[in-house]
């Protein structure tokens, strides 16, 4: 199985692995998850070892996303 395959059929990813895919400090998505910024689950109980669902990330980024200005040279203090 490739590697592709094996990551399109991942559905849960730890915070760590998360961190590693798209190059943030753990420290960063664990953040996101303690201010329920970033969707997750647990697991097991006690909120313990929090799982990221796949396409979380992508949710959390196109959510966040600020568009450019269209106009260039736009003053933003105007």
């Amino acid at each position: 199985m490739s590697d592709r395959q094996q990551s399109e059929q991942k559905q849960l990813e730890t915070p760590s692995e998360l961190a590693s895919r798209v190059g943030l400090p753990v420290a960063s998505v664990r953040y996101l998850i303690k201010t329920l910024q970033l969707e997750h689950i647990y697991v097991t109980p006690g909120k313990r070892n929090p799982k990221i669902p796949a396409g979380s990330w992508e949710k959390y980024v196109a959510a966040n996303t600020i568009a450019s200005s269209e106009k260039a040279g736009h003053d933003m203090s105007a």
